[in-house]
């Protein structure tokens, strides 16, 4: 999955109670939350080290992951008057974490992204080990009460009041440990970061070091590289008044891979907060954005089997690997993620008889991504780097960087012996084929790889280990440091760097822990002590360290004793002093030694925070703190009417499951409006909670039938128009994940069954025509990843790398192969493929998230583009199978989903116009943010908090509402209300909405290079140009700057039609059409040349954005490249023959619009062009392409070609030449058919057929007259001193009569041939007397109808012979005769 696939589909939370109206849904989430099983859980905290810098509250954050894959993301609010219990912020990590980097190339950071170096460079040792612990200032002047935090354990349920009177009541010590920290102890307070949960076994355990722990700060100083400081002071849990803060739930993310059975094993942070990436056990991993959850990258990790000699790969052995853990280490160009997987220990070994399976538990997989975040906050790739195995325990494996540029990967073997292994990561080779031509040395891109990678999809980002480790990967060869001295298997091994040379280990096994001393690839070992039922353990410095234990955090302190006659010292660890802990759900520790965890009492989900100092008496109480509470008991009073499933197969036809068991029917405005009055409920209820509803076709009788099951393994399927039960059976053990219908004729006995696939991989063969059970597929040990079918034969593929094919015809199992032998027999065709793993597709405008959490169970992700084709008019851009809407049902439709949209309650007078001008009614729902399939459930605490989320949020929910309401200002009644709320959401809501997120420009060029709608289209186009005006002159010029390099006409050749570059051309255009004068020339040279490599590039995806900017900016282009070559190419598109699809944006259809435009904005330019192209065309086929283009003018933009309408007749003459017969054939269809368009069109061109003579009249009055029959001129009448109006011929071609309103004359001449034209060719015939006067000159007066204009002339004037030498003038209402 890569930024590329967003779509425009906004998540609508409805009502989770039947009837029951809400306000909100952070009372929701929060029951979800405390409903949850947590998994692991980390936390971030920024900490800049210059003096007065400054830190706030949103630079810190909690993340959750938990057992159904979901992650809970919270941050600390600055508002008042929250329900949450209001704390300081926790201690965050002591100066002792700070992670200095060896000075190299690949600057190693540990788990943070790097960010800019607060020292100078002078200040660095040319060699730093990652390790380096060290205060970068120690605070002084702190006393024994400033360094004292309140010792009370506040856990409250129900008493706040009791919580304010206790704060109140203090005594003077009390108050100032919560108040006395200096601007210095602030400044200096690292962050706070959690690494890998504990939870009593290694699936949740710490990262092997601190520095490898996701979540630590990526803008930590250079640390200085003296001998650190005594580490016995650590900084008092103090924050000042201002750090007082509220934690909030930000989000409710649903990751690609989330589902039952796929936990989350492990979550890191990246780029300061701004990221988190996370890890299910299944081998899902994926990045979100933290301010939203949205997904910017994601993939599915696979084990390969391991490589032979000579290269070539065995069969994939069968072995379920379960994926527990994630390391990061953090350069200056990028982040490289190592994945770490240990085989599932209830899976049976062997069970295939397969030899490479291997037996061992401590057996491990590490696969490496490089991960690089692009210009954009939705933009990321994820390259994969490689794969190797491990023969040691997962939860000893760490990494630490070396300071000759290099990563050195340690573990514990399984003899115990302490083992490492040097990883060095090339940058990729560049070659000279991806430089771009540049037109100036300013313009030559910079040689960083890293930042023009493009992102794999989930199918291509495992390749084989052999064609990418020996290019980007150097594997060291194992070495051997020896014994760790444990006398039972190593179960967790943590280090910590000393200085470059030292580091110190603490490892331990079930009943035992040791530390030691690495030094030199030397191992001293110290003796081993005992410590059983140890979850984790992270070093607090290199002379103190916190363990973690199911029921209590140990810390101890490093002795150091002299060693007799060697006179070396001994270390060994002493016990300090123990915390009890309260029962957790999941623990971490974070740096410092303090503790993170999360439990449930009361029924409400807590977050607690203990806190430990090295430096205290024992006999001090621990400091425990409630960071987050939810504020209601989840389990006090379940509701059984909840909704648990939902299914919208139309419109106005959604069915409901709920927690009862019941099923009902409704529409989507009876839900937006919470009436349960209209639904329509089943005959008989479900012993549980009803999920995964699907509908399937009867193919004999084409009815419609509900499929779905309970909690409790049942299946039953319904009738969707009433509702009644059909059938019913209790089959599974575990719920129904998903129902595939069999309906294609080719599928053998068994088309017209469905599949029902439980979450255990069972499948049940049911037959819908007579609602019969065929029989049941038991479920393997290891998850069902693929289903294939072909006639008789029903493959089914396992994540353990095997398959089980079974006859459907005698409903019995054939036999078991591994994954090599599954994929050449589907390969040999015949098959129809199911992926069980990833999401649903979705087929409708409606669908539901198929999530069973409380409050994603009840979202409707809404796909914009296909709900405004199923509105459309025109079946063609409908969906398939979506219904034909009368004008009613649609603008229902659109009001109802507007209803959920729209946020009332910010402008009075815009809730007016929506209510009484559009008739929109606000409804109770609540939206959400969507990524690649991935779901974001957000608390929204008033109407308006919806558009502080991010400013991709922001550019998708305006986008939306846009979009609606251009649909409606289709309406004629409602056009005007529609374009003033447009107005209102496009340029002036940021103005009533505090920390406002404005519309992302990258998110919405995104939209603009894929949406095919023209009501998005359209929105898009508007909000741009708002967006556009919005920036400053500053934010302006830094954002061409960041995408300029981008530009196709900078690009390498095979990056030009890359989504990137095609967004920088949609950014850049559109900012340089508005803000021209602030860019300099070469950057707009850039734009132009980008814009024309697109136009005349035929295979380029991206042509329509090129139209359109050629459209938009051509004054501006006009200058920077060749403005006629861009007007031809444009010629041809606007007159292409191609049979192109019925889609929006045709490209034929675009061009001819901006041809149009450029006709009606540079008329002298066009005109010129046109001309030319007629008169010296390319070849013949261009000049009739170019005619065409000029009858498409006429017909839609006659006064685009009034004024230069003579300079077009002589081309279009001259293109007759007779002289060249064959160009004459070619263009003469083309050109009659303009000449009686013209004629029909203008008054003041008239032909007659007779004589093949054209007269033309020119605004200066003169009258030009053609014989088409030599394609020449053959000579001009003056006798208009103004306009010409209109002109006309007599039916016997003798007469031609000439109108000016301007001079209220109609002049008379005669145009037959006659003797003296033979004697003086190119002269006017001779009118009866000397002197070129006309024959006739009649005047007339006729009021203002005199003085129209030129458009209203077109269609009110005009002659009317009723014989040769009778004519009527008529000019509107009135009627002249005169004789001729």
């Amino acid at each position: 999955m890569t930024s590329d696939s967003y779509a425009l589909v906004i998540p609508i939370s409805l009502p989770t109670h039947n009837g029951q109206q809400r306000s909100g849904n952070e009372q929701l989430l929060e029951e979800s939350f405390s409903q949850s099983a947590p998994s692991c859980i980390v936390s971030w905290g920024y900490q800049g080290s210059q003096e007065g810098e400054s830190h706030t509250v949103n630079e810190h954050g909690i993340v959750v992951g938990c057992g159904d894959g979901s992650v809970f993301v919270l941050r600390p609010s600055g508002h008042e008057a929250a329900p949450n219990i209001p704390v300081s912020v926790p201690p965050p990590m002591s100066p002792t974490e700070s992670i200095s980097s060896p000075t190299s190339p690949r600057r190693y950071r540990g788990l943070g992204h790097p960010s800019s170096r607060s020292a100078s460079p002078s200040s660095v040792k040319p060699s730093l080990s990652p390790f380096q612990v060290s205060r970068s200032r120690v605070v002084s002047s702190v006393s024994t009460e400033s360094a004292e935090a309140p010792k009370n354990y506040v856990d409250f349920d129900d008493e706040q009041e009791r919580l304010r009177g206790m704060l109140k009541g203090r005594g003077k010590h009390h108050r100032h440990a919560s108040t006395s920290r200096t601007r210095n102890e602030k400044d200096t307070m690292p962050p706070v970061q959690v690494g890998g949960a504990a939870g009593g076994s290694s699936l949740r355990r710490e990262d092997t070091r601190s520095y490898l722990s996701a979540a630590l700060s990526p803008s930590s100083s250079t640390v200085s590289l003296s001998n650190p400081p005594s580490p016995t002071l650590i900084p008092a849990i103090s924050p000042e008044p201002s750090s007082v803060t509220t934690w909030r739930m930000r989000c409710h993310v649903f990751p690609p891979h989330s589902r039952p059975n796929s936990a989350i094993s492990a979550l890191k942070v990246h780029e300061s907060g701004r990221y988190f990436s996370c890890l299910h056990v299944s081998g899902g991993l994926s990045v979100h954005r933290m301010s939203d959850g949205c997904c910017v990258i994601s993939t599915m990790i696979e084990a390969k089997p391991k490589a032979a000699t000579g290269g070539k790969a065995q069969p994939t052995p069968s072995v379920l690997w379960v994926w527990r853990k994630l390391l990061v280490a953090a350069s200056e160009e990028s982040i490289i993620l190592f994945a770490c997987a240990s085989p599932d220990e209830l899976y049976p070994m062997n069970q295939f008889m397969d030899t490479t399976s291997g037996n061992s538990d401590s057996q491990s997989v590490l696969v490496a991504y490089e991960l690089c975040f692009g210009p954009q906050a939705d933009e990321a790739s994820l390259l994969y780097l490689g794969q190797w195995y491990m023969n040691g325990p997962l939860n000893s494996i760490g990494l630490r960087a070396e300071h000759d540029h290099s990563i050195t990967l340690f573990y514990a073997n399984p003899n115990g012996h302490f083992v490492s292994r040097s990883i060095r990561v090339n940058d990729p080779p560049s070659s000279p084929l991806e430089l771009p031509d540049s037109h100036s040395s300013t313009h030559l891109p910079l040689p960083n790889p890293f930042k023009a990678l493009k992102a794999l999809s989930t199918e291509n980002v495992i390749e084989t280990a052999t064609q990418t480790v020996p290019e980007r990967i150097e594997f060291g060869a194992e070495v051997d440091h020896g014994t760790l001295g444990l006398t039972e298997m190593v179960l967790g091994l943590r280090a910590h760097d000393v200085d470059d040379r030292e580091a110190r280990l603490c490892a331990w096994s079930e009943h035992e822990l040791l530390i030691a001393r690495w030094k030199q690839n030397v191992v001293e070992r110290f003796p081993a002590f005992g410590a059983a039922g140890i979850q984790d353990a992270r070093w607090i410095s290199h002379e103190s360290f916190s363990v973690l234990h199911a029921d209590h955090l140990a810390l101890y302190s490093i002795l150091h004793a002299a060693n007799g006659d060697k006179g070396s010292s001994v270390q060994q660890a002493k016990l300090l002093h123990t915390t009890p802990l309260s029962s957790y759900d999941t623990a971490s520790i974070v740096p410092g030694g303090h503790v993170l965890s999360t439990r449930v009492k009361n029924g409400r989900r807590r977050i607690h925070f203990i806190s430990v100092d090295p430096s205290e008496a024992p006999s001090e109480s621990p400091k425990t703190r409630t960071l987050w509470k939810a504020r209601s008991d989840a389990f006090a009073s379940p509701s059984r009417s909840r909704i648990s499933s939902l299914l919208p197969p139309e419109l106005d036809a959604i069915v409901i499951g709920y927690a009862d068991g019941r099923l009902c029917r409704s529409s989507l405005l009876s839900l937006a409006q919470n009436d349960s009055v209209t639904n329509q409920t089943s005959d008989f209820s479900l012993p549980g909670a009803i999920l995964a509803l699907d509908v399937v076709t009867n193919a004999r009788t084409g009815e419609r039938i509900v499929v779905g099951g309970a909690d409790d393994g049942t299946i039953a399927m319904w009738s969707l128009d009433t509702l009644k039960l059909y059938a019913r059976w209790t089959m599974f053990t575990t719920p129904l994940a998903r129902t595939i219908s069999l309906h294609d004729e080719k599928m053998g006995r068994l088309h017209g069954c469905i599949l029902c696939v439980s979450q255990d991989g069972t499948i049940a063969v049911v037959a819908v025509d007579g609602f019969q059970f065929v029989y049941l597929v038991p479920a393997s040990a290891a998850p069902l990843a693929r289903i294939c079918l072909s006639e008789d034969n029903l493959l089914l593929v396992y994540t353990d790398g095997r398959a089980r094919l079974w006859d459907s015809k005698t409903r019995e199992f054939w036999r078991s192969m591994s994954i090599e032998k599954a994929e050449e027999l589907v390969q040999q065709g015949g098959w129809f493929e199911w992926d069980i793993v990833n999401t649903i597709e979705k087929t409708s405008a409606l669908s539901s998230s198929h999530r069973a959490s409380l409050d994603a169970a009840s979202t409707l992700l809404v796909d914009i583009p296909a709900l405004l084709r199923q509105l459309s008019g025109s079946p063609a851009l409908a969906d398939p199978g979506s219904a034909v809407l009368d004008r009613g049902a649609k603008l229902a439709h659109a009001r109802v989903l507007l209803s959920m949209l729209l946020t009332c309650g910010i402008s009075e007078g815009i809730d007016t116009i929506c209510s009484e001008g559009l008739s929109i009614k606000a409804a109770s729902a609540t939206l959400g943010v969507a990524s690649p399939d991935t779901l974001s459930v957000v608390p929204q605490p008033n109407a308006a908090s919806v558009w502080t989320l991010s400013p991709e949020a922001s550019a998708d929910r305006a986008l939306a509402i846009l979009s609606l309401l251009h649909f409606l200002a289709q309406f004629e009644d409602l056009a005007q209300d529609a374009s003033t709320v447009i107005t209102f959401y496009a340029a002036s809501i940021g103005q009533l909405v505090p920390d406002y997120q404005p519309p992302s420009l990258p998110r919405l060029a995104h939209h603009m290079l894929h949406t095919q709608t023209a009501e998005v289209r359209h929105a898009v186009r508007l909000l741009l140009d708002a967006s556009v005006a919005r920036l400053s002159d500053t934010e302006t010029t830094e954002l061409v700057e960041t995408w300029q390099r981008y530009l196709p006409h900078i690009a390498a050749d095979k990056e030009r039609d890359s989504s990137r570059s095609a967004k920088a051309l949609c950014i850049c255009g559109f900012i340089a059409v508005d803000k021209y004068s602030l860019l300099p020339t070469s950057t707009l040279t850039d734009i132009a040349k980008s814009i024309a490599v697109y136009l005349h590039d035929e295979t380029s995806p991206h042509r329509s954005l090129a139209i359109d900017l050629c459209s938009r900016g051509f004054q501006v282009w006009q200058q920077y490249v060749d403005a006629v070559e861009m007007l031809r190419a444009l010629f041809t598109l606007a007159t292409t023959t191609k049979k192109e699809a019925i889609s929006v944006p045709n490209i034929g259809v675009q061009a001819r619009v901006a041809v149009l435009h450029i006709a009606a904005n540079n008329t002298p330019l066009f005109m010129t062009t046109l001309a030319l192209d007629i008169l010296h065309p390319r070849s013949v086929q261009h000049r009739k392409s170019v005619m065409q283009l000029v009858i498409f003018l006429i017909r839609k933009k006659p006064l685009v070609l009034y004024s230069n309408l003579p300079r077009l007749v002589e081309a279009i003459v001259k293109s007759l030449d007779p002289n060249s017969s064959a160009s004459r054939d070619a263009v003469l269809d083309s050109a009659t058919e303009i000449l009686s368009h013209i004629v029909q069109t203008f008054p003041t061109v008239d032909f007659h057929m007779g004589s093949q003579r054209l007269a033309v009249g020119t605004s200066e009055g003169a009258v030009v007259m053609y014989d088409l029959k030599t394609a020449t001129r053959l000579y001009v009448l003056e006798g208009h001193k103004k306009r010409t109006t209109a002109c006309s011929f007599s039916p016997d071609g003798r007469r031609l009569v000439t109108l000016s309103l301007e001079e209220s004359d109609v002049l008379v001449w005669k145009v037959g041939s006659s003797f003296t034209s033979f004697f003086l060719p190119g002269a006017p015939p001779r009118q009866g007397h000397s002197g070129s006067e006309p024959f006739k000159t009649l005047n007339f007066h006729i009021g203002d109808a005199a003085h129209m204009s030129i458009e209203a002339t077109l269609v009110n004037v005009h002659f009317e012979w009723t014989a040769d030498r009778s004519v009527k003038l008529k000019i509107k209402d009135t009627t002249l005769t005169f004789s001729t």
